[in-house]
């Protein structure tokens, strides 16, 4: 089969985009030829996977992309339309125009009492985009859900929608095999430390980093040798941050567009900490990355994660500094303790949400398409 590919985020590893990489690799390596429609791109060249707009140090803005995107469904066939999160609504068009199933990948919901992101152009007609919504759902010949809630809200807007729970995998598989250079890593703190704690705030809040540094604070009055790498989207306010409570030395500030130093990091760890959204209904995909190394994961309790993060899984505490530092205390204390919870969370992601599993269902959707033409 060949198909368009349309992303208004970009398609890359850095900043942690693993689903709409992911997706784009099975396609391309099940054999179909895939068009790639995205403001930004840095994978590597594949044979079956060609970028149609010429990428730029700069994203590309949506008209560009939009115009782009016309310009290819009327020089080329395409068998199918496969549009991401906020993309379908144009894809939707282009569908219409051209007769082309649409395959949707959804993130979110849009409208109604659950939803969020509604595209600022629609604001002023919520009506109107809902029924929108409604419609691009039960035109889609295959809708990709991520989580069950997600799944439940996109169902109740649209009890047609042909939606398949597919969810998220962790960044690791899409990396192969990596050497870490443990020495280099432990060499960027001002002593080699004891126990290495990596940390993940999801929310990108400043409070959720503020948190993050004191319950740092808390940890190394107890534990002096230990030592924090801090994934985060403003390392340099952090920085400032930790300086002013005195753990400058001992932290260590990763860009979230630095994935294979995160991933590093994640292989050195002692102790992972997770900081997730507040208010997000749904699963957050970087979730799958940290359950998937050998550290125990200490994580905020949180109602979107109740059935992935279990006593087995994770060590769950109430949010704060202090129950984050106990937390994390515990687990550097009880070794034999987090080697058990390190594993559950390992064996989760293996039985579950493993690469080929995710390839496996995404060439079976586009088979059965393929056999409806």
């Amino acid at each position: 089969m060949k198909i368009l590919f349309i992303s208004y985020t970009a398609v890359s590893l850095s900043g942690g985009q693993v689903r709409p990489v992911a997706m784009l690799r099975a396609l391309a390596d099940a054999g179909h030829q895939v068009d790639l429609l995205a403001p930004l791109s840095d994978l590597p060249a594949h044979p079956n996977i060609e970028i149609l707009v010429e990428q730029t140090e700069r994203k590309l803005r949506r008209g560009r992309l939009r115009w782009a995107g016309i310009r290819a469904a009327g020089q080329s066939y395409y068998d199918a339309i496969h549009a991401v999160d906020d993309a379908v609504f144009f894809a939707h068009r282009l569908c219409r125009w051209k007769k082309i199933p649409l395959v949707y990948d959804a993130v979110r919901r849009f409208t109604g009492p659950t939803g969020e992101g509604v595209p600022r152009r629609y604001q002023l007609l919520p009506s109107y985009f809902q029924r929108l919504e409604s419609m691009v759902l039960e035109r889609a010949v295959c809708v990709f859900s991520p989580c069950s809630a997600l799944t439940t809200d996109l169902l109740n807007l649209n009890r047609q929608a042909k939606v398949i729970l597919l969810g998220d995998i962790p960044l690791q598989p899409l990396y192969g095999p990596r050497e870490v250079d443990k020495p280099a890593l432990l060499k960027r703190f001002g002593k080699r430390p004891s126990s290495v704690v990596v940390c993940c705030a999801l929310s990108g809040c400043t409070s959720g980093f503020r948190n993050i540094l004191m319950a740092a604070r808390k940890v190394m009055d107890e534990a002096p040798g230990a030592a924090f790498f801090i994934k985060c989207s403003q390392p340099a306010s952090a920085k400032k941050m930790a300086e002013n409570l005195d753990i400058e030395d001992h932290c260590v500030f990763i860009s979230d567009a630095d994935p294979e130093t995160f991933l590093s990091a994640l292989d050195i760890a002692d102790v992972v900490l997770l900081v997730p959204p507040g208010k997000s209904r749904y699963i957050c995909p970087q979730i799958y990355t940290l359950l998937n190394v050998p550290a125990p994961l200490v994580a905020i309790h949180d109602r979107a994660h109740e059935a992935l993060l279990t006593e087995k899984t994770a060590v769950c505490v109430l949010s704060g500094s202090e129950a984050m530092s106990e937390g994390i205390l515990r687990t550097i204390k009880e070794p034999l303790f987090s080697l058990s919870v390190g594993i559950e969370g390992q064996q989760l992601v293996a039985e579950r949400h493993t690469y080929s599993s995710f390839k496996h269902q995404i060439r079976m959707a586009y088979h059965k398409l393929s056999k409806q033409e």
